[in-house]
């Protein structure tokens, strides 16, 4: 179809320059240095205006609109509104006859009303069925979904025998590499000798999905392919004050827990910066790809102290039934923990929001708001889909919540007392500022000054790529920025990677 040049789009989840820029510095020669040496690099900037969250910021991205358009606020709700509206890229793409191929982009978690030009399809961690496109990856997606649900905040190192037996058998087959294989037992070895350590397990799902993807794109070359990783992510929003402690002076947490996780960042990005590795292999080795790597927005540094955990809703079934509802009356959908998500039968919405409304807990009320409200708030979208918060750090009044005008315990209003696995809530938290970095095989372009540009820029510039107008409710695309043609450059810049040694044609 045209010229057009093949695009993957790498998603590694809220990383900033700060964190690339300090690995880069300490491993000298790392893939992820090398791909900056011969890219262009842009620093981006989200314009949500209602909350930084990455399930809103991706939609930002992906739909080349801000939050208070795309209405996408929240894991789990209904997105009938926004997928009518303002589609993401891939939607666009697909409905104009390109190949697509997904692999775990938020959001993704609806089935496409039509897969013919879905070479591959794997939803988000939040699915609520293990839908996968081609079936052949179905014991995959059953088995990443069992431990992601058992993982929603701490990682849980039981393993579901069943799953697990069905997905050995399949990756066997689908693309297992030794260095992967090497990694996992690698990580149950520390394990054994470093108890702490099972919070690496993060690191380890992505390496596997890493695999079934190239061993998709090895058979599969879809126009446009995704790939999301969110394992960096979680290990800075836990140990950031561990890897930079004089970032906030103001910090309390101990001399042993930054010694016990001070490596965790640095761990979390050799094992990116190995997915890096692979993924450029296969670049160099498909130069009809231009490779994409983005994050929505980044993160920066907060105040922290260690805390032992937090008091949330632990069972959703015994807090809807408090709340008036019966178990045929709503469903669960899937959302990071402290949140959950549900869809109320139709004729339900305005009861259970009537019911929301009269709980309270210790003098605080249950508040709407679009934004994640600690103690207690919750958001209705779609008329039915509802959105509901309760986070209290320390707390220490009495374990009684009033619904109405009756007393209950909270045992049962399914509230209780969650664990943090690590001694800490969070230490790094959402900032706009985010990453864009453009590889071309075939003409490297070696741009450092990082020039600003909004993350509204980039659904845009991907449709142009593919010669497709944007819709009128986006941004104007700019032809130039993923145009990676040299001008004016002496060639000798551009010399090639020491095992092709290949000279790359200057353009005029």
């Amino acid at each position: 179809m045209g010229d057009a040049r093949k695009i993957f789009l790498l998603e590694m989840n809220e990383i900033p320059y700060r964190v690339i820029d300090y690995y880069t510095n300490k491993h000298h020669g790392s893939v992820i240095q090398r791909l900056l040496e011969r890219s262009k690099a842009y620093l981006t900037v989200c314009e949500d205006q209602i909350e930084l969250d990455p399930w809103i910021s991706w939609p930002t991205l992906h739909r080349g609109v801000i939050d208070q358009q795309h209405r996408v606020l929240h894991l789990g709700q209904a997105l009938d509104y926004a997928n009518d509206t303002y589609p993401p890229i891939w939607e666009i793409l697909a409905s104009e006859g390109w190949q697509i191929g997904i692999f775990g982009s938020l959001h993704s978690s609806a089935k496409p009303k039509d897969l013919k030009n879905y070479r591959f399809y794997v939803p988000d961690f939040f699915a609520d069925e293990a839908f996968v496109h081609p079936q052949e990856l179905e014991a995959f997606q059953k088995f990443n979904l069992v431990m992601t649900r058992k993982s929603a905040r701490n990682v849980d190192t039981a393993v579901p025998i069943k799953e697990a037996f069905n997905f050995l058998i399949a990756y066997l087959r689908q693309g297992m590499s030794v260095d992967t294989a090497a990694a996992i037992a690698m990580q149950l070895v520390n394990e054994l000798l470093y108890p702490h350590l099972k919070c690496r397990r993060r690191s380890i799902q992505p390496a596997i999905s890493m695999d079934i993807f190239l061993y998709l794109m090895r058979h599969i070359r879809p126009d446009l392919a995704t790939f999301h990783t969110n394992h960096v992510a979680a290990a800075m929003h836990r140990f950031w004050a561990a890897t930079f402690p004089d970032d906030v002076p103001e910090n309390r947490m101990s001399d042993t827990w930054t010694k016990q996780y001070g490596k965790e960042i640095d761990h979390a990005m050799s094992m990116l910066d190995d997915m890096l590795g692979r993924i450029k292999d296969y670049i160099d080795a498909h130069p009809d790809y231009k490779l994409l790597i983005a994050t929505s927005l980044g993160q920066a540094a907060v105040r922290a102290e260690e805390t032992n955990g937090f008091v949330t809703v632990t069972d959703p079934k015994r807090l809807l039934s408090a709340l008036g509802l019966a178990d045929g009356e709503w469903k669960q959908k899937h959302a990071m923990v402290p949140c959950i998500s549900i869809i109320a039968k139709a004729g339900k919405g305005d009861f259970l929001e009537e019911r929301l409304s009269q709980l309270a807990v210790h003098g605080a009320r249950m508040i709407r708001n679009e934004r994640e409200t600690a103690p207690l708030s919750y958001d209705r979208k779609e008329n039915n889909s509802f959105h509901i918060f309760v986070y209290f750090e320390r707390y220490s009044g009495p374990s009684i919540a009033v619904l109405g005008n009756r007393e209950l315990s909270f045992d049962d209003l399914g509230l209780g007392f969650f664990q943090h696995q690590d001694n800490i809530a969070c230490s790094a938290r959402h900032t706009p500022h985010g990453v864009l970095i453009v590889y071309d095989p075939v003409r490297p372009h070696p741009d450092r000054r990082r020039t600003t540009i909004s993350t509204l820029d980039i659904a845009p510039a991907i449709l142009d790529n593919f010669n497709i107008a944007s819709p009128a409710y986006m941004k104007r695309p700019d032809p130039t920025l993923l145009d990676t043609r040299v001008v004016g450059v002496p060639c000798e810049l551009f010399i090639d990677t020491p095992d092709r040694q290949r000279m790359v044609q200057r353009v005029d």
